[in-house]
């Protein structure tokens, strides 16, 4: 239950056009059936649409390197087509990367220095027409220590809408008892791709990612025994949560910045949507 605040907010965008879609959701369908639980706000939908196409479009394979700040900056996308596993398609892919990386940032940086982007060759005018050149020098030094990897994620996402057939009949009714929106649904599908037994580095356990001390408060934990991999129980807990943290913050969005970062994130979350 722990996510940068920026994409926890776009997920509470996305779980709203993902629920009941089918298992390969074209681009274009994810987010245009928004509940108005979840509007869209204009200065998310770089972001929106960058983790629309991680979900959707990009693959095991893939690996899109981008700003970490300004998600419409993507550099290129390195594609390992061979790979179906994700460890092995990250080590065939990282020499490839971190030279595609480094091309990348020592042309923001020759950029920076005052280089004509004409002198430097297609990928720098490129670059340069990305970030709307000519740039403030310090900004495009930043861009050159700012540049990220993304997997993508589309077969985790097949295997999770896959799962969630057998699991909506009993989340669904949980939720709507709870009075929570149901296309919270489909929270679990980027928390844990509906995985009951999912086990995260963090000790986030079970279809929702309950820590073990949130599982405690929620009565998850009890002693020796810990139910956080119970979906029925998990999604009790989860229910309550998020209904506890939309009353305090009165917003579904917050409500799952929340969800995702605790009471300490609530400040944090109010600020990434105004």
């Amino acid at each position: 239950m722990r996510r940068r605040v920026g994409r926890s907010v776009v997920t509470a965008i996305l779980v709203a056009g993902v629920l009941l879609v089918p298992p390969r959701p074209a681009a274009a369908d994810v987010g245009h059936a928004l509940s108005p639980h979840f509007p869209k706000p204009v200065a998310l939908a770089p972001n929106v649409e960058f983790w629309k196409r991680i979900y959707t479009e990009h693959g095991v394979g893939d690996f899109v390197l981008h700003d970490r700040e300004n998600l419409s900056v993507i550099y290129a996308v390195v594609r390992v087509p061979e790979a179906t596993n994700q460890i092995r398609a990250e080590q065939l892919a990282k020499p490839e990367v971190e030279r595609v990386r480094e091309k990348y940032r020592e042309l923001l940086l020759r950029l920076a220095d005052g280089a004509a982007p004409e002198d430097l060759g297609a990928d720098a005018r490129a670059v340069a027409r990305m970030w709307g050149c000519p740039c403030a020098p310090d900004n495009l030094r930043r861009a050159a220590e700012n540049i990220r990897v993304q997997q993508g994620l589309r077969e985790k996402v097949d295997e999770g809408l896959q799962r969630a057939r057998g699991l909506l009949p009993r989340i669904v009714p949980i939720l709507k008892r709870h009075d929570v929106p149901v296309e919270l649904a489909a929270l679990p599908l980027i928390e844990s791709a509906y995985n009951p037994a999912a086990y995260s580095k963090a000790g986030a356990a079970g279809l929702w990612q309950f820590i073990r001390s949130t599982g405690k408060q929620y009565s998850l934990v009890k002693g020796r025994r810990d139910y956080r991999r119970d979906p029925v129980r998990a999604t009790e807990a989860a229910a309550r949560l998020l209904r506890n943290n939309y009353e305090t913050l009165g917003s579904w969005p917050l409500a799952i910045t929340a969800y995702n970062h605790g009471h300490v994130g609530i400040q944090a979350a109010s600020s990434a949507v105004g």
